[in-house]
């Protein structure tokens, strides 16, 4: 379960900006994009089609590190 908790130290911060941070770290953990997936039914992806997809996720994760910084 995902959850955001109000530090003691940090009592100034609205319930505004929690529900911001909240959403904000619903939409990291991709828990929404992953049920809305479930709802409907999918072929199984091949191992051709799997490693394909792989490959391309590493590009872009190689692509997002290198700009990370930019």
């Amino acid at each position: 379960m995902i959850g955001v908790k109000k530090r003691k130290s940090n009592k100034k911060i609205s319930n505004d900006r929690l529900v911001n941070v909240f959403n904000k770290v619903m939409s990291k953990s991709r828990v929404l994009m992953e049920s809305k997936k479930r709802k409907f039914l999918q072929k199984k992806k091949s191992r051709r089609q799997q490693r394909e997809y792989a490959v391309v996720s590493d590009r872009y994760r190689k692509e997002r590190a290198k700009k990370k910084h930019y």
